[in-house]
């Protein structure tokens, strides 16, 4: 199973979502409802035997109790330092609470969060492997979705593992509630809530907004006829977004196969696909008789927002009004929104954090389809990467591009100038048609290598592609060149060693392991009835990595090339 959705069970606050169903039925509108509920959650968290309170101040603090879906009291002793996650939903609330760093092990479907390549990976979350590597690591807490088996949860607490397993997350308020638990449990209550009352706030500005509009019918559809029913935050993203889910009471279990003549009976006016399984924005031809596939209205959502709970589930609720409704997002949300990962600005902007990462962020662009960013000089740099071109080939006003200094690997016989990993969130690299790069070399520090050798090459399985390098420019010593790639990967500006004779190099088979480095924004979880673990490439590793193995490989190498010569 790809993707991170909950099945249904039972809620951890049964008597508050009973209140809510009520005071949506007498007609008490979202926004006084979403606070209602905040309310209620409280109420019955403060009357609950065994669960504490967060300090007022948002710090946490340690022994902390919880019971779980499994209804196990779940003590975690002290701030854990070590965790892992199975589930891509736990992966991306610890990174957008700030306790990334604290993770050690993540399942495969949280490849396309930055620094998922730097963790270990303990397989897809089901069987026998992801419990035999969890316990390899013996982290001091294991967080587990609700999708995720009961057996499994037991294997992991026979090892002696502090494992908290999530109740299933049926609207947006028990995502939101999910963030703030999740800050609890590893110590980061402070930046949790923080991030929890920004996705209450987006949540509360988007129930005013669409409280009086027309709302058309809406179908979510993905992994060959699947759909989700009223018992899922799915569902809530569909309806916050002012949509009307037409498969909220057509089926069970809560995620389930709908057919195609119950849609077209329903005629959705809007087909949502995720972007994983899209093909562009065309509606699937099954779907021909409904008003969605005769006006072409297909909205293509980010699979890693759309079916994930986590934080980034209101994303794709401002993701989907801005499909949807468009002159109500652009009138009454947009100026109302926080600055933030989706803010109010309108434009770029380029930003250095503080592990060095490079983000290059667009907001709010509309239906611009190049977007450019210039990278502020660093002083004393060998190469430097100066501008990023983006042409999409399917609209996406808001995301965000990470640069990351790489390892200086380079094909064999050329010399590093310059690595950086590229990476995406809140894009894919089925939305670009292609990136132009504009990289700054100091002349000086080429030495006696040819200038016109400068090419930057990218990452693949087995090594480096070399990509189509020109130089455009050269001032006061500084030459500028320009290449162009697909996608996100590795990447290497290097310039060939000086040498004489007949160039034995191969492109293809010297990379180091970043060399297999592929693109974090490629997300490929997806609600699906089958589980299916992969297994992420691994670079070969750099001669001379190991100790006392060098003088070994060169030998080889001296051996292989003799050997070589003489079949010539």
């Amino acid at each position: 199973m790809g993707a991170d959705v909950s099945k249904p069970t039972e809620n951890s606050t049964p008597i508050a979502l009973g209140k809510l169903i009520l005071l949506k039925r007498i007609g008490v509108n979202m926004h006084t409802t979403r606070w209602v509920l905040v309310a209620l959650v409280l109420v019955a968290t403060l009357g609950s035997p065994g669960i504490g309170t967060a300090a007022a101040d948002g710090d946490c603090s340690f022994p902390v109790t919880r019971t779980d879906a499994t209804g196990t009291d779940v003590t975690i002793s002290e701030d854990p330092d070590e965790v892992v996650t199975l589930g891509p939903s736990a992966a991306q609330t610890m990174y957008e609470i700030g306790a990334w760093d604290d993770v050690i092990g993540v399942s495969t479907n949280a490849d396309y969060l930055p620094g998922f390549d730097e963790r270990t990976t303990v397989g897809s979350g089901f069987g026998d492997a992801a419990v035999e590597n969890t316990i390899e690591l013996d982290p001091d807490l294991v967080l587990v979705p609700d999708i995720i088996s009961d057996d499994t949860v037991s294997d992991l607490r026979a090892a002696g593992l502090t494992v908290y397993n999530f109740e299933a997350a049926t609207s947006l308020d028990d995502v939101v509630a999910k963030t703030r638990l999740t800050g609890e449990l590893v110590g980061a209550c402070g930046d949790a809530d923080d991030r929890a009352d920004t996705m209450d706030r987006r949540l509360g500005i988007i129930d005013d907004a669409v409280a009086d509009v027309e709302r058309p019918g809406v179908l979510y559809t993905f992994a060959g006829g699947y759909t989700v029913n009223e018992n899922t935050f799915i569902h809530d993203v569909l309806e916050t977004a002012g949509g009307d889910n037409v498969a909220a009471d057509a089926g069970d279990p809560a995620y389930y196969i709908i057919s195609n003549e119950v849609v077209i009976n329903r005629d959705p006016s809007w087909i949502v696909l995720n972007s994983r399984g899209a093909d562009g924005t065309t509606v699937p031809a099954q779907y021909e008789g409904t008003t969605a596939y005769r006006e072409g209205n297909a909205a293509v959502l980010d699979v890693d927002e759309l079916n994930q709970p986590a934080p980034r589930s209101v994303d794709a609720v401002l993701d989907l009004v801005r499909t949807l409704h468009p002159g109500v997002y652009e009138n009454e949300i947009a100026d109302r929104l926080d600055a933030g990962a989706l803010g109010s600005e309108r434009g770029t902007a380029v930003e250095r954090l503080p592990d060095g990462t490079t983000s290059l962020q667009a907001s709010n662009l509309g239906r611009t389809r190049t977007v450019g960013f210039d990278l502020p000089a660093r002083e004393n740099a060998t190469a430097q990467m100066r501008r990023v071109n983006v042409t999409l080939s399917t609209l996406n006003p808001t995301f965000e591009l990470r640069l990351r200094e790489g390892d200086r690997s380079a094909p064999n016989g050329t010399r590093a100038l310059e690595s950086v990993r590229l990476s995406g969130n809140g894009i894919f690299a089925a939305d670009v048609d292609y990136l132009t790069l504009r990289l700054a070399v100091n002349g000086s520090r080429l030495g006696d290598a040819d200038p016109d050798t400068v090419t930057l090459y990218r990452a693949n399985a087995t090594g480096w592609t070399p990509l189509q390098t020109t130089r455009v420019a050269e001032t006061n010593g500084t030459l500028v060149y320009e290449a162009r790639t697909t996608g996100f990967s590795a990447l290497t500006l290097a310039v060939d060693e000086p040498r004489s004779g007949e160039s034995t190099d191969n492109l293809t088979g010297t990379a180091t392991a970043t060399a297999t480095a592929t693109a974090t924004a490629t997300a490929t979880a997806t609600p699906e009835p089958t589980p299916a673990e992969s297994t992420t490439p691994t670079g070969t590793p750099t001669p001379g990595s190991a100790p006392g193995f060098g003088p070994l490989i060169a030998l080889v190498a001296i051996l292989l090339t003799i050997v070589a010569e003489r079949r010539r």
